[in-house]
């Protein structure tokens, strides 16, 4: 039964640029220090590195580089809005920059940094989110809505951002799916490293083609049993998934009996994916699906944002991240919001209680589903 909902929350990609808008690229701008809230990242790419070590291409890389990155988030903005600097014209009070960059030379260097980061953190908040962005984004782009993300929903913990190697082309559709399908390896080794760290619990956030590769992965870790990584990255959030259900049952498949939770974020009024399963001669992928029954044998929780709005996204692909009224409900319910999510198994009243308080608060409405 639907519970009609209401309210705020987190996470990544832009879909569809404007045709005349410039690529995001990565601004370094030390000056940037101070003028806004500083974001810090941990990056692990599947990219090839540019020269200078700032910004990535848009080619698949042999191996994992790591860096530890500083981002600004400019005061002089609405909330789930990124403005990326146009070339020579960086605005600090508008635009987000990159402070600083410090490149970590392999994974020991990586984990041992994350490490450190989460031995100052307090007990309760040593957790790590892992966000891997859709198709049809830049280096610079998903690192920025990453930074925007972990702002606006004041993200505890530690926040990673995977980078594949997208063609960043809104005519690549097949090259960024092969793309996928080569990442997903180096994904589950990003998996395997965090697991061996010091963090309590590892959130895995994917948004469109993106969670396809997240649930590959995921996959992959179950098939081999990987209990260790299992017992971490505990759970799994799916935004917009740009996933064949078929494929998402088979995915599931392998998870069912593990204590991984699965979160799917989708709308039936998502633009972007309605053109995806149109060009597959089908009618909705996983994240546009209007039919709960479809997946409702699964032990996953389906969040129905249909009916939620968002100024920023014409496309209705990325609410959770550029909606107000979604920024404001993750925002208010805990941080994440994983709170309310995790509570639920122990106190099934408290999910409905925290939604009626937000509908009180606006008009926004939301349909979890919880199917199992």
């Amino acid at each position: 039964m639907p519970i009609r909902l209401n309210r705020r929350w987190f996470l990544l990609a832009p879909v569809a640029l404007a045709a005349c808008a410039p690529r995001g690229s990565v601004t370094l701008a030390p000056e940037a220090d101070g003028a806004g809230t500083i974001e810090p990242l941990f990056v692990a790419s599947a990219r090839q590195p540019l020269p200078g070590g700032i910004d990535y291409a848009n080619r698949i890389a042999d191996r994992l580089s790591f860096s530890r990155v500083q981002v600004s988030v400019p005061p002089d903005r609405a909330p789930g809005t990124v403005r990326l600097a146009r070339s020579g014209r960086a605005d600090p009070q508008r635009d987000f920059l990159t402070v600083s960059t410090e490149p970590l030379a392999d994974g020991r260097a990586f984990l041992a940094a994350i490490n450190r980061s989460l031995a100052a953190l307090p007990r309760a908040n040593r957790e790590i989110t892992v966000f891997v962005h859709g198709f049809n984004t830049t280096f610079g782009e998903g690192l920025y809505r990453h930074a925007q993300m972990r702002h606006d929903f004041q993200v505890p913990g530690l926040s990673v951002h995977f980078s594949w190697p997208s063609a960043a082309n809104i005519s690549a559709y097949g090259t960024d799916r092969e793309a996928v399908l080569v990442a997903r390896d180096q994904l589950e080794d990003l998996l395997a490293l965090l697991a061996q760290g010091r963090a309590s619990r590892i959130v895995v956030v994917g948004h469109s083609m993106g969670a396809f590769l997240v649930m590959e992965a995921m996959r992959q870790i179950a098939i081999r049993n990987e209990a260790s990584i299992l017992r971490k990255a505990s759970m799994v959030v799916l935004i917009a998934p740009d996933i064949d259900i078929a494929v998402f049952r088979r995915q599931m498949a392998e998870l069912v009996g593990t204590n991984v939770s699965v979160y799917v974020f989708s709308s039936s009024r998502d633009r972007a994916l309605l053109l995806s399963a149109r060009l597959r001669g089908q009618s909705e992928r996983l994240g546009s699906m209007s039919d709960v029954t479809e997946v409702a044998d699964l032990p996953v929780t389906v969040i129905d944002l249909s009916d939620v709005g968002s100024q920023n996204d014409s496309l209705n692909h990325f609410k959770v991240a550029t909606s107000p009224a979604m920024i404001s409900l993750i925002s208010g319910m805990d941080l994440t919001g994983d709170l309310v999510f995790r509570d639920q198994s122990r106190n099934p009243g408290l999910l409905e209680a925290s939604v009626g308080l937000v509908q009180e608060a606006t008009s926004v409405i939301l349909t979890p589903i919880t199917a199992r």
